[in-house]
Order: structure tokens, then C-alpha cells, then sequence
């Protein structure tokens, strides 16, 4: 465990659950915790060999942004796009602000996947991005991969409640969502990068959700 990052980040995402910078540099403190090495291997459970190692190489493989942005938007890879320009997200972000963050990715390929995944989990299962629809994500994660970030999220929701959900009773109107995450392959599983190029409402169709993501449902 890394103490400075903690005592440097943990203040400001008391404020601040949402400060990714913040957020970054806090995984960092932590990742190689057992208890987080836990939560990991966890992820894998029910994962054979032949798949780890696949699961891994699509990891490893760098995903080409400007050839999604030439994709249809109503493809998978082409409504990725979108979704960065339309948020202004920089897909480089975690390694501008917070170059560390490199080496554990390089290091623990689960820990890279679940980071790169979360933002293809947004457009995939159609949920945005305001404080009450990330804890929303957050929900359908923690249900549906393991996701020991997730995790963290889920035990915080009394906390996150008192500051996000007063207008949106979330864990009311969620169960629709919690119930599509059992019911839902395990999405960390899910090959994205082999299907940017298809449409985004047949790949819903495959793992079965509706056309509309979870927004539907939700």
C-alpha cells in the first residue's frame, strides 16, 4: 500500500467521490493490497485458462480512437467515439494525469481491463454519466462483475445518497437495473474490441438487453 497517495487523494474525494484524477491516484494507493489482489482474482472466477489468455490479448491491444470516429454512430466503436467528444474525454487521461497509473496497468492486465471497460459499460448499457447515473453503473457492476471499485461505491451508497439520490431515489428506481445485472452475461467477459464495428442495437440484442441499453429498463 502506497500511504502518500491515500492521505493526498482521500480529503478530496470526500468532497468529491467523482474527482477521477483523484480517484486514479487513490487506486494507485491501493492496488496491491491483498485485499484488492483479492477482488481481482475474484473477477475471474468461472474464467478457464484458454479464456484468461484471450481475455488478456484483447487487454493488451491498443484501441485505435480515430479509426472509431470514421464508425457509424450507431455502431458500437462509432458511438464510443461520440461518447468521448461529446463528454470531452481525453482516452489518454489516466496516463496525462497521473503517469504511475502506467505501471500497474502494465502490470495487473485485470485491473487494465476493468479501466478500460468502464467507459465502453456506458455506452453499451446506455447510462450517462451524471454523479446519480455513475453510481447507477456503479450498481449494475457490482451485481453483474465483481468489480471490487464497484464494491467500494456500493458500500459508500448511505454516503453517496445523502449527497446524490435525494431527487432520484436510485435504489428504488435501480431495481430494474440490479435485476438485468443477474441476469446479463458478465459484461467484463464481454470481447468489445472484436465488435466496433457492429451495430450497437444487435450487440444489446446478443447479450440481452434492450434496444435502448438499461435506460430502457431503467
Amino acid at each position: 500500500m502506497h500511504l502518500q497517495p491515500l492521505r493526498r487523494t482521500l480529503p478530496g474525494l470526500l468532497k468529491d467521490p467523482f474527482a477521477l484524477d483523484l480517484g486514479i491516484e487513490f487506486l494507485h494507493g491501493i492496488i496491491d493490497t491483498p485485499m484488492m489482489r483479492l477482488a481481482f482474482r475474484q473477477m475471474l472466477i468461472g474464467v478457464d485458462a484458454s479464456e484468461r489468455v484471450y481475455l488478456e490479448s484483447l487487454t493488451r491491444t491498443p484501441i485505435d480512437h480515430h479509426a472509431l470516429a470514421s464508425l457509424p454512430e450507431t455502431t458500437l466503436g462509432g458511438a464510443y467515439s461520440r461518447f468521448f467528444t461529446t463528454h470531452g474525454f481525453d482516452p489518454d487521461f489516466h496516463a496525462k494525469v497521473y503517469p504511475d497509473c502506467l505501471e500497474d496497468l502494465e502490470r495487473n492486465w485485470v485491473f487494465a481491463r476493468f479501466a478500460r471497460l468502464h467507459d465502453l459499460h456506458h455506452v453499451m448499457l446506455g447510462i450517462g454519466v451524471t454523479p446519480q447515473e455513475e453510481i447507477a453503473l456503479h450498481l449494475f457492476l457490482f451485481v453483474n462483475t465483481r468489480d471490487p471499485v464497484s464494491t467500494v461505491f456500493t458500500t459508500g451508497l448511505p454516503y453517496l445518497a445523502a449527497r446524490y439520490l435525494r431527487l432520484r431515489r436510485i435504489w428504488v428506481e435501480s431495481r430494474s437495473l440490479v435485476k438485468a445485472a443477474r441476469t446479463l452475461p458478465n459484461m467484463f467477459r464481454f470481447p468489445y474490441e472484436e465488435v466496433m464495428a457492429e451495430p450497437l442495437v444487435d450487440l444489446r440484442a446478443r447479450v440481452g438487453l434492450p434496444a435502448g441499453g438499461c435506460a430502457a429498463v431503467w
